[in-house]
């Protein structure tokens, strides 16, 4: 029986509420807006399946899936259109054509209607766009793991995105590997709260009198991928647009590393090789180290974890532009690639507290007090806190 002692110890994946053969697993949303796992005891059998599914018990393992350190790439979408509309330099969209035109499936996270992010799997190409992009914040994955395993069985070939956790919960939910499926990872900052996304949006519908019918994150129209923005659209036509951590979301995400979830700040999977058969992320640095490949569209960093990995990827032929590079190069403007999110100096407490009493404006601007140095004061608090939470 999963028992979660302390919320560093649970990502939220969702695969032992997939796993359980009972039903007797059930999600709570706490106060920041992130879910754990409980038991209903008279359902449970205490069969041990949702222990054997948890990418955080078995995390040793799991990141001794790939021996081989990977190889290496800077890469983007030759068609400069898709690079312009990704997050980055357009490499899941790639992948994801190669799978569609081999008549398998893709997977990852998409908005939802009401712009949160659920995770699904689909062979319809114009899903796609959909699945196209970050999102930034924590994707719903239960029904997934079953969904995907049920393909798999069916011999369905299958390519999947998602976060190192969540596609270490594959893994592990799956016990074995296929050859019919492709695993992609990225490099992960932190997985945020949904419910501080919900409230930023409702933040700038109020502040702009209108509905927001479109988000685009990283969007590149106003200074390409080197200084990204943040784009909403609203129903009377206005448009929202800030850059970087100018807008709100951003610092809470990248700024102050509030809306991460507590186990991001103790995160099983910051290492290589990694879990997943590739991996992607921002090239950040690539016109330090490769000029030519730095694309003011974005570019990407691709690790090749294994041979599957690798052929997978060389069927892509010309819908991509790619170059030999150096773990360390990519270390380099990645530093998360090896290390979890360093702890606050604010009171995340506090931050919460008047996320769901004041508003997001009212947390907002406690968390930009904390932009300059904390007192010493504030830091001694954050230090106890810490300590009497061990």
């Amino acid at each position: 029986m999963i028992r979660i002692k302390c919320k560093e110890d649970c990502v939220g994946c969702g695969a032992c509420y997939d796993i359980c053969p009972k039903s007797a697993i059930f999600f709570v949303t706490d106060e920041e807006g992130f879910w754990y796992p409980k038991i209903d005891a008279n359902k449970c059998v205490d069969c041990g399946l949702c222990d054997k599914v948890c990418p955080v018990i078995n995390s040793e393992e799991l990141n001794e899936t790939n021996i081989d350190q990977p190889i290496v790439l800077s890469a983007y979408n030759s068609n400069p259109e898709v690079r312009f509309i990704s997050t980055t330099g357009g490499i899941y969209s790639a992948l994801a054509e190669k799978m569609l035109e081999q008549g398998g499936y893709i997977g990852g996270a998409v908005w939802t209607d009401d712009f949160q992010a659920k995770h699904i799997v689909s062979n319809k190409r114009e899903d796609l766009i959909r699945l196209r992009g970050s999102k930034y914040f924590q994707s719903d994955s239960t029904g997934l793991y079953k969904q995907i395993k049920g393909l798999l069985i069916k011999g369905e070939k299958i390519l999947v995105c998602g976060c190192p956790c969540q596609m270490a919960a594959l893994r592990a939910f799956l016990q074995k590997g296929y050859e019919n499926l492709i695993i992609v990872d990225f490099i992960c900052c932190s997985i945020n709260s949904p419910k501080v996304f919900k409230e930023y949006i409702k933040s700038l519908e109020t502040e702009y009198g209108s509905k927001v019918i479109d988000y685009h994150p990283k969007n590149k129209e106003y200074g390409g991928w080197h200084n990204f923005a943040f784009k909403a659209i609203f129903a009377d036509g206005q448009i929202y647009v800030k850059r970087r951590t100018e807008d709100d979301f951003t610092h809470c995400f990248i700024g102050s590393h509030v809306a991460a979830r507590p186990s991001c700040f103790e995160c099983h999977y910051k290492s290589v090789p990694r879990v997943a058969d590739i991996t992607i992320a921002d090239f950040w640095g690539i016109e330090k180290v490769n000029s030519e490949m730095d694309s003011p569209y974005g570019t990407s960093a691709v690790l090749l974890n294994n041979e599957k990995g690798r052929h997978f990827f060389n069927l892509l032929g010309d819908k991509v532009v790619t170059n030999n590079q150096t773990i360390e190069e990519v270390k380099a403007g990645n530093a998360n690639l090896f290390k979890s999110i360093h702890e606050l100096n604010l009171d995340r407490d506090k931050f919460y507290y008047l996320l769901n009493t004041n508003g997001f404006e009212a947390a907002m601007k406690y968390s930009r007090s904390f932009d300059s140095k904390p007192s010493t004061l504030e830091r001694i608090k954050c230090l106890i806190k810490k300590v009497l939470q061990k």
